[in-house]
């Protein structure tokens, strides 16, 4: 009889279980017929300092992150929710625990592939080597040796340098910013990390004893990551950013390349003025235009509708100057020059030389221990301003970065590269310049070989230029030819 009963009960739970199983097929099927459902809500999270990127400043998302997550929100209807976090490695935590559901902007990693699922690339930025300026010119990792790397907790760069450069002394830091400081006060030799933030933090910082000193073959290849719960709001995602237009993706890269000169004010301005403008309206129509008081405002908010349209076009006009030319000196800056590297190249069997001059102000240093930033800063500007008068129509005058400058010499041979450099340096051994102060320049001249990368003909002009310093300064040395580089 107990044999009976047990047989019963296990004849009704496995009923049981076969109705559950039936139950979880037709849901399943039903949900593949009818289509995924998108979520109302999804929290994410971000990296709280790595501008212009991301970060989290007085508790709002700002930074390239945060615009792309504005327009997935208007195109998907998803409401995008921040969870703060204090640091990288923490925002990667919360998403591997999953308190966090996405991230808008990181690499992908085997290992990040174990808790995430990843969208196609929709950014992506160069990672460069920094150090001191006094350092040489290393080109790419191949070349560190047993130079310190500081690299950010919980970075991709990390699975790839244990991978792929195991010798390599790391010292761990906690963001971008600590691994400059931790170069600048010696705690590392040389930081890796991405071009546009280095440049935004030596610029925010004033770190201008840094310098490039070669380029990572890994490149930033940033995509979203949700956890592997919500994998089918992936193409949803993917669909919205392939809508996005390349004027939109330009605008976004940038306002935040250019942070220094958003400016909130004219744009309250601009709204005070709309309103104004149509309150004025609306009344002129009520009173049928009938009233001279009226009329008389409508004439002084029209004027100053056109001073406001004249200062913003003033601001675009900025907007566009500062987008190429370096703020203090008023010459190219880096962000235009690295456009004309990928450019510039020198076609065979063709007569057009091209040529590159770059010179290094001698013993800058001790100008402002002695003098003070500030006629520091003078000098760089009335430098700048004298190189741009000295050099021909067509040729370019960028700031590398600190005293150094780069002239970009179209057209122009060796030797004739050499006789502008000439009379730049007789020129600014002729005249003083801010404070009192009397200049000499190191210069490194290079000619562009056929079908050289500008790159490579830059870093000859660099060496050039360290083999001045190395013979006395004020002088001018000729880089070797690309052939006898290579060889």
């Amino acid at each position: 009889m107990q044999a009976k009963t047990s047989n019963r009960t296990c004849s009704a739970t496995r009923a049981i279980r076969c109705f559950s199983c039936l139950l979880w097929l037709g849901c399943s099927l039903l949900s593949l017929g009818a289509g995924a459902v998108l979520p109302q809500q999804v929290t994410y999270c971000v990296d709280p300092d790595w501008l212009p990127y991301e970060a989290i400043v007085d508790g709002r998302h700002v930074g390239i992150s945060a615009d792309y997550i504005r327009y997935l929100q208007r195109q998907t209807g998803i409401e995008f929710v921040l969870l703060p976090t204090e640091s990288w490695s923490q925002t990667l935590t919360v998403l591997q625990q999953g308190e966090c559901q996405l991230t808008p902007m990181l690499n992908h990693s085997s290992e990040r592939e174990q808790y995430l699922v990843f969208s196609d690339v929709y950014f992506r930025s160069p990672n460069v080597l920094v150090s001191l300026r006094e350092q040489p010119f290393l080109q790419s990792l191949d070349n560190i040796g047993e130079r310190s790397l500081a690299v950010p907790e919980g970075y991709r760069l990390l699975e790839y340098l244990a991978m792929h450069y195991p010798k390599i002394p790391i010292v761990l830091v906690q963001s971008e910013a600590d691994g400059l400081t931790a170069v600048a006060s010696g705690r590392a030799d040389l930081f890796i990390g991405s071009l546009y933030s280095i440049n935004a933090l030596i610029q925010q910082q004033a770190l201008y004893q840094m310098k490039i000193a070669g380029w990572v073959g890994l490149e930033d290849e940033l995509r979203l990551g949700v956890i592997t719960e919500l994998e089918s709001i992936i193409p949803v995602l993917e669909q919205a950013l392939a809508e996005l237009s390349d004027a939109e993706r330009i605008q976004i890269y940038r306002k935040w390349t250019q942070i220094e000169i958003i400016d909130q004010t004219n744009y309250r301005l601009i709204w005070q003025v709309t309103a104004a403008a149509l309150g004025i309206i609306l009344l002129l129509l009520l009173w049928n235009y009938r009233s001279s008081y009226f009329n008389r405002k409508l004439q002084e908010k029209n004027q100053q509708l056109k001073q406001t349209q004249a200062r913003l076009e003033q601001a675009v006009n900025k907007l566009q100057f500062l987008s190429s030319h370096d703020p203090l000196t008023k010459a190219y800056n880096r962000n235009h020059f690295d456009q004309s590297m990928q450019k510039q190249r020198r076609q065979p069997n063709s007569d057009d030389a091209f040529s590159l001059i770059v010179l290094d102000i001698d013993h800058f240093k001790q100008i402002n221990d002695q003098h003070g930033h500030l006629v520091g800063d003078q000098v760089l500007q009335e430098l700048a301003s004298e190189l741009m008068q000295q050099v021909r129509d067509g040729d370019q005058v960028t700031r590398w970065g600190g005293e150094e400058f780069v002239i970009l010499c179209q057209k122009t041979s060796l030797s004739e590269a050499k006789v502008l450099a000439g009379r730049i340096r007789h020129s600014i051994s002729q005249q003083l310049f801010a404070g009192s102060v009397q200049l000499s320049c190191s210069f490194g001249l290079a000619e562009q070989g056929a079908k050289e990368p500008l790159m490579a003909c830059f870093e000859r002009a660099d060496k050039a230029l360290y083999q001045a310093k190395a013979e006395g300064r004020d002088r001018i040395c000729l880089a070797k030819s690309s052939v006898a580089a290579l060889t």
